[in-house]
């Protein structure tokens, strides 16, 4: 059965696209059974009937701000401006999805680039964006949006197996189910609702990436992924957190009267109103299958993998700020490498090494409306 918008099911992004991918990038075919939907060659941006599903923001701020406190950094400390680069740090190569971001828009070479980064040359590409913060002291605002970068890859590569293959690929099931966890997860370990709690005055940055990072960002780019490189500005890099910010003041609806003028367009990206009455975390325990090989089978709950992600942030930021911090040539190189070993080459996707098998199976527990 093919994806196509006609039955309602998701196409890749990546249909129309002449640019030169990895060869596991290609038009997108499913295969729905009784118990599973397998997808064969996905990508993280998928189209469901032309909009795009959007990636969400409040676990990985709530993430990043336990990595600090376990590191002991003290957040009261730290300028406003520092602890907003940090955040939207947090949001990794995310931002770089809400390029475009109204369902309508044509796709962008920057949505690519956020696929292409989910998947392809992960580690290198953060051990050379800390290479090109290093540079700065630890006060500024680039650095602080590098460690988030870093997090947000951490958090992703242990949570993110769990979230596909829980919220499945029917429309708006991934997008909700993000939603819903974000809720989950920011009431249970901060007090937070997240429906009635504006995140973009927390990664409002002016509109660009921190520290006048965006040529700099582009430089590690054109390193990494060169074919793409060319044909983005550092001037769209900025342009893309600007829209970011964009859209979470849009998306924020606590009393319901955005979603309601737009038919329920926005309610798959607007926090909910009321906290899920669902196991979105899985505290039961319930069988999930592995998004990348039907035959395994997991049990862990998002706390459980939520911890495991902590003690990986712990180490890994550690050995990061540790590199940043050396005082010679000598001790860096070997910081470095130290980082390197812990950082890895791994998929935000899947959590194994790039390149390899992508997201291909999953089973929706998302309830149906």
């Amino acid at each position: 059965m093919r994806a196509d918008s006609k039955n309602g099911l998701m196409y890749s992004a990546f249909m129309s696209e002449r640019a030169p991918f990895p060869n596991w990038i290609k038009p997108l075919a499913v295969t729905a059974f009784p118990h599973y939907t397998e997808i064969k060659s996905t990508s993280t941006l998928i189209f469901v009937k032309g909009a795009r599903t959007m990636p969400n923001i409040w676990a990985h701020i709530r993430f990043g701000t336990e990595v600090l406190d376990v590191l002991h950094i003290d957040r009261n400390a730290l300028a406003k401006e520092w602890l907003n680069a940090f955040r939207i740090g947090c949001q990794g190569p995310d931002f770089l999805f809400y390029d475009h971001f109204l369902p309508w828009q044509p796709s962008t070479e920057l949505n690519r680039l956020g696929s292409l980064m989910h998947n392809v040359r992960c580690g290198p590409f953060l051990l050379s964006l800390f290479d090109e913060a290093r540079k700065r002291p630890f006060a500024d605002p680039a650095i602080a949006y590098t460690l988030g970068f870093l997090l947000h890859h951490i958090l992703d590569r242990h949570l993110h197996p769990f979230v596909f293959s829980r919220s499945g690929f029917k429309k708006w099931h991934h997008q909700r189910y993000e939603t819903a966890m974000d809720s989950a997860i920011l009431m249970r370990r901060a007090g937070v609702h997240t429906g009635s709690t504006p995140v973009a005055p927390d990664i409002d940055t002016g509109g660009r990436l921190p520290g006048e990072f965006s040529s700099d960002f582009l430089r590690v780019v054109s390193e990494h992924y060169p074919a793409i490189a060319g044909k983005i500005t550092a001037e769209q890099l900025d342009g893309a957190i600007a829209q970011m910010t964009r859209a979470q003041r849009l998306f924020y609806d606590p009393s319901g009267w955005k979603g309601r003028v737009a038919f329920g367009q926005l309610s798959p990206f607007s926090p909910p109103l009321q906290i899920p009455d669902w196991d979105v975390l899985n505290d039961a325990k319930q069988p999930w299958i592995d998004p990348t090989d039907r035959t395994l089978v997991h049990h862990d709950s998002a706390d459980e993998l939520w911890d495991r992600a902590l003690e990986d942030a712990h180490a890994t930021t550690a050995a990061a700020i540790s590199w940043l911090d050396a005082k010679t040539n000598e001790e860096s190189a070997l910081l470095k490498v130290s980082f390197s070993e812990l950082l890895q080459d791994l998929s935000y996707e899947t959590g194994l090494p790039c390149g390899g098998i992508p997201v291909t199976y999953a089973e929706s527990v998302v309830p149906q409306r």
